[in-house]
């Protein structure tokens, strides 16, 4: 990374930190005075989270490095910088990558008692030696493939790093579809859903429910149906499967109000009867320095 760019240091706020200092929600705090079970970790883990942004900025200021600290939820893009640095979890990665096309990111875990890490090169701890091999070019990142969604043709939202769920916006509510893989004729399912993911998002929701991880670099999507309606007869023929991401994979709504969530619970698309959503492999790949292959499989 040899290079005059600047670098982003993006973080997330703590739960303390958005609950407590920022909207001084009177029930957290009461609950925080009350030593509840239910909020006994936020002051903790909002030191650690502290920590370890404190230490990374130190060090690049002892580096002399050229550099611009941002909340995450503050930056609209990336464009110009040579180098994101991600300070938090997952979920700070799975959001900047939204706004990152050809940007390497290097995700540090600010609080790894708490906060889940896939995407994470190490701790604050660790900091300074990733850095050194990002700038003496003995790093090299990881690329990670992502697709688009079509919703009847239109593309919709930004590149999808781990995974989308097709469902019914009402969690307690059916969810019911036509599910078509490749040349085959479309299947009539009813389920909670179906989980499409990348190979890197198969480690989150998609393993938890029963799904495969695949190997950083393959190409291949992967598709699972949630909590499978039984049919009058027979059963169906596409539960799960590994996919490859240029092969078509369709979904045809058939409710009334539905939903595709991207990445997570905080953006979603409205998917009505009748609309088909599709998968566009057209994407560019995220660079992600430092990924360890053990930790996905631990």
């Amino acid at each position: 990374m040899n290079s005059p760019s600047p670098i982003l240091v993006a973080y997330k706020k703590s739960r303390y930190q958005r609950l407590v200092d920022e909207e001084q929600d009177p029930a957290i705090v009461d609950l925080i005075d009350r030593d509840h079970i239910s909020v006994q970790d936020l002051e903790n883990s909002h030191r650690s989270h502290r920590r370890s942004l404190e230490e990374i900025v130190d060090h690049l200021d002892a580096q002399g490095a050229h550099y611009d600290l941002c909340y995450r939820g503050d930056i609209d893009e990336v464009e110009g910088y040579g180098l994101v640095i991600a300070v938090g979890g997952d979920g700070t990665v799975l959001d900047l990558s939204h706004r990152v096309d050809d940007t390497p990111i290097l995700s540090i875990n600010s609080d790894p008692d708490s906060s889940v890490g896939y995407f994470s090169a190490g701790t604050a701890y660790d900091f300074p030696r990733l850095y050194e091999q990002i700038v003496d070019d003995d790093a090299d990142p990881v690329r990670l493939r992502r697709f688009h969604i079509r919703i009847d043709d239109k593309r919709l939202g930004p590149p999808i790093l781990n995974d989308v769920l097709v469902s019914h916006p009402n969690p307690a509510a059916v969810t019911t579809y036509f599910l078509k893989i490749g040349a085959h004729p479309a299947e009539a399912q009813k389920s909670s859903g179906i989980w499409i993911s990348t190979a890197a998002g198969s480690t989150a929701a998609i393993r938890s429910a029963g799904g495969l991880v695949l190997p950083l670099d393959s190409d291949n999507l992967q598709y699972l149906v949630r909590e499978p309606f039984p049919p009058r007869e027979g059963g169906y023929r596409f539960l799960k499967g590994i996919h490859p991401s240029r092969e078509p994979l369709e979904v045809i709504s058939g409710m009334r109000k539905g939903a595709v969530f991207v990445d997570g619970p905080h953006l979603s698309f409205e998917f009505p009867i009748g609309s088909t959503l599709s998968i566009d492999a057209d994407a560019p790949d995220l660079s992600v320095f430092g990924l360890q292959k053990e930790r996905r499989t631990g």
